[in-house]
């Protein structure tokens, strides 16, 4: 659980933090299956699977 989840309220100011690490977190996970599938395309390696778009349900915590 996010340390600001247990809080009863959310300042703007932590809003905006929690907003944009989650916002590098989908971004770092979108650039590595775009690597990942760079590697499967090009021969490098014979398999993968990509959750491409599945980024923000994977960092949205209760």
């Amino acid at each position: 659980m996010s340390q600001f989840a247990q809080k009863q309220s959310l300042t703007f100011e932590d809003f905006k933090k929690e907003a944009l690490q989650d916002y590098r977190i989908a971004c770092m996970s979108r650039e590595a299956s775009l690597i990942g599938r760079k590697e499967v395309l090009t021969g490098k390696a014979k398999f993968g699977i990509f959750g491409d778009g599945k980024e923000v349900a994977q960092i949205f915590r209760i």
